[in-house]
């Protein structure tokens, strides 16, 4: 039985008060003490009821003066009746002449009861609805369109990049920014690539490129191929992201324009390329520079204390698997000769003919009528297709499980029977953390993200693919970081302590060793004298290396990329703090300087306009795109910047 809500109680009582009005007998009407009324007035209500009432008038005797002095109980009850016959006459008055009125007041006193108070249950719906955030077309508050917007850009960012290391927030403003510029293509009615258009643009697609960088057919069929057997996405997706990313690269296009650049632009970029330059270079290494550190326990303590996080263990995921070797399936694969002769024409760059040597010896057979390169590797084809085929099978076997198990729905602790049941095995994975690969998972990270996308409301992963097979994981428990005892990681920390401080000490050097040569280098010493001339290095070895007449356009082939940038600063004579690279510093010292013509005399000059000019067009782009996104979004982009 539910329990009346405070809104039905005050509509119950205010309906029984109104309905007391004009049903309840007067003996039971509610009574109130009157006190120091004049005996006039209340004479006159008694001529009134009276008037009203014929039938009680022996029961409504008359009222005596009680003014001014204290009623005695007999008073008392002469009141009483006065104010019985005073309410009579009010409820007798709205019977007859107010009943009309009387209804509606009562209609509308339950509908404010009703209406006003709060939504009742049944009337309505009291659930709260998600406040829409509109992006475009889009309601970012909603899954489906947050996987429409995310789905898609993670896909466009391995394709466009050739990989997918990528943080959050980079990711989020690639999706945004993307969407951005395909609704501005909707809105210019831009369209689809034809099918020629297309295979242009698959061809400057990175994740399709070989080690040179450009296209290789070899890597689009084994993307085609990965992409069948993980069955995450199918190649109407993959068409539609092409399509997409075509499209947004023709808005960037439009909004990149001609493109323009200044003069001094170009000055710039030509004293920073092609300045010649003669400099020797300090080469001080890292691995042979030993200070004394001997850290105190106190000292040991509060470093510790500082770097707590450092410590901390990272938060790890404890499932159970189970495991679909692609080996039990072999037995099952039968190959003809033609779907081996398929996978083999489809799949040419992964099975090269074998060398073989030339023997002169050996009469030649003609074998016109054969493919020799095809018996060349047959068997490697057929045992490749079998195990291909095998894994499928294995995938579909471990999908056929999580269907079993989202349609029985057994519990936590049921679902090892189930499987049992079903005639398989569920083991238990070792607690591992998101940057790790599990061996079961089969070096599959993927499959990793996944096993940290489970919870107590979503137990049994997908059925993921993995080099052995498929695999099938059951969410146990989520294990939260946690901090670690100093005693447990005291060696640690010490070794942290002194790899610190010996960096820091090796600045130190440096700015001391920089400075010292300035010096000595001011005195007309050469640079390599005065290298040689340095003490107190705490055994860091130092070597000199000299090179004249480059620029760094074509910098020589042993000159360090670190070195290069710091000579930017400099002027002839100068020397250079030092900068780690790697395992060592470099010290640069500018021997000499001279700078090219920076204007349109210098051949470079017309060179360097048109990549400067589409770099400044690229950048134009982006920036409209981004303030288009802000604009949508309602965040102020001078704000977001100065953040």
């Amino acid at each position: 039985m539910r329990t009346p809500t405070f809104r039905s109680q005050c509509f119950c009582s205010g309906f029984a008060f109104v309905a007391s009005l004009s049903v309840l007998p007067l003996d039971f009407i509610p009574l109130q003490q009157i006190e120091n009324r004049p005996n006039g007035l209340a004479q006159s209500y008694t001529a009134d009821l009276q008037s009203l009432h014929p039938s009680r008038d022996k029961t409504i005797p008359p009222i005596p003066n009680v003014s001014n002095r204290r009623l005695t109980p007999s008073g008392a009850n002469l009141i009483i009746t006065f104010s019985l016959s005073m309410i009579s006459w009010i409820q007798l008055t709205f019977q007859h002449h107010f009943r009309v009125i009387f209804l509606v007041l009562l209609a509308v006193l339950i509908v404010s009861f009703v209406f006003t108070i709060g939504a009742a249950p049944g009337i309505g719906g009291a659930d709260r609805q998600v406040q829409a955030r509109t992006f475009f077309d889009l309601n970012l508050s909603s899954p489906d369109d947050q996987a429409k917007l995310y789905v898609d850009a993670n896909f466009s960012i391995y394709l466009q990049s050739g990989y997918q290391n990528f943080s959050q927030d980079q990711v989020q403003e690639f999706a945004l920014q993307r969407y951005g510029a395909l609704y501005l293509a909707k809105q210019l009615n831009l369209p689809v690539p034809t099918e020629d258009q297309l295979k242009e643009f698959i061809q400057s697609v990175r994740a399709f490129a070989g080690p040179d960088g450009n296209f290789e057919a070899s890597a689009y069929t084994s993307f085609r191929d990965n992409l069948k057997l993980q069955g995450q996405f199918t190649e109407a997706d993959v068409n539609r992201v092409l399509q997409d990313d075509y499209r947004v690269r023709r808005v960037n296009t439009l909004l990149s324009g001609p493109g323009y650049v200044d003069d001094s632009e170009i000055a710039f970029q030509l004293a920073r390329t092609d300045t010649v330059w003669s400099a020797d270079i300090a080469r001080i290494d890292y691995k042979s520079f030993a200070p004394t550190i001997e850290p105190t326990d106190d000292e040991l303590q509060s470093y510790f204390d500082a770097n707590a996080f450092r410590y901390e263990t990272p938060t790890m995921i404890d499932v159970s698997y189970i495991e679909f070797p692609a080996t039990r399936y072999l037995a099952q694969i039968n190959l003809s000769d033609d779907d081996i002769r398929n996978f083999y024409e489809s799949n040419p760059a992964r099975f090269p003919k074998p060398a073989t040597l030339d023997d002169t010896t050996t009469p030649h057979i003609g074998t016109d009528s054969l493919d020799t390169d095809f018996l060349a590797v047959r068997d490697q084809v057929s045992a490749a297709l079998r195990y291909e085929s095998a894994r499928r099978l294995a995938s579909q076997a471990a999908a056929d499980l999580t269907v079993a198990l989202f349609n029985a729905k057994p519990s936590a602790d049921a679902i090892a029977s189930f499987v049992s049941d079903q005639g398989m095995t569920l083991s238990d994975a070792a607690p591992f953390a998101q940057s790790a690969l599990p061996p079961f998972l089969g070096g599959n990270r993927q499959a990793v993200a996944a096993a940290f996308q489970l919870s107590a409301n979503r137990r049994i992963s997908d059925a993921l693919l993995t080099s052995a097979g498929a695999v099938v994981l059951v969410w146990k428990n989520p294990i939260p970081p946690a901090p670690s005892l100093f005693v447990n990681v005291a060696d640690q920390v010490r070794t942290d302590y002194v790899d610190n401080e010996k960096r820091q000490q090796f600045v130190a050097l440096g700015q001391r060793l920089s400075s010292t040569l300035k010096s000595q280098i001011a005195t007309g010493t050469s640079f390599s004298d005065s290298v040689a001339q340095l003490t107190d290095t705490n055994g860091a070895a130092i070597t000199t290396v000299s090179c004249a007449d480059f620029s760094r356009r074509e910098p020589p082939q042993d000159f360090p990329f670190a070195a290069s940038n710091s000579l930017e600063g400099l002027n002839a004579g100068d020397v250079s703090s030092m900068v780690i690279s790697g395992d060592e510093g470099l010290i640069t010292h500018a021997a000499a300087k001279v700078l090219p013509a920076t204007d349109s005399s210098n051949p470079r000059y017309e060179e360097l306009k048109t990549p400067l000019a589409s770099y400044n067009g690229t950048a134009t782009a982006t920036s409209a795109i981004r303030a288009l996104v802000m604009s949508e979004l309602g965040i102020d982009d001078a704000t977001t910047e100065s953040e």
